[in-house]
């Protein structure tokens, strides 16, 4: 496939997906505005107008600040410092360290046979193959 269809094919359907989501985000405020209306005709049966107006209002602020908390908490573990892989490697080898030394500790002679199999170990993995 040439390259200037496959911009005008990836611009097309850049434009289906942004058309279809205006709609979609059209359709959910006008949901949303139905759900308030219905509430604040089902407060205003409940008690007088300007109470419901005032209800519907407060649980509409509420609602805005716990969006808002919620978002606000969700960003900032995004944005939180991720470790490296410097760092990473540290706390491997460190905990490796504390292993080897646990090991030597327990049983002298299995730390000397282990290190033995894992220089062997070492030894075949990075010699040179003969063919």
């Amino acid at each position: 496939m040439n390259p200037m269809r496959r911009v005008t094919a990836l611009a097309r359907n850049a434009a289906l997906w942004s058309v279809m989501l205006a709609a979609v985000l059209f359709v959910l405020l006008g949901a949303l505005g139905f759900l308030v209306a219905g509430y604040y005709i089902w407060m205003s049966n409940l008690t007088s107008a300007a109470a419901a107006a005032a209800i519907t209002g407060g649980t509409l602020l509420v609602l805005a600040i716990a969006i808002g908390a919620i978002g606000g908490a969700i960003l900032s573990r995004m944005r939180a410092r991720q470790p490296t892989f410097v760092g990473s490697l540290g706390g491997t080898l460190g905990l490796a360290a504390r292993l080897v030394a646990m090991a030597v500790r327990s049983d002298p002679r299995k730390a000397i046979i282990l290190s033995i199999v894992a220089g062997a170990l070492a030894e075949y993995m990075t010699s040179e193959r003969k063919k």
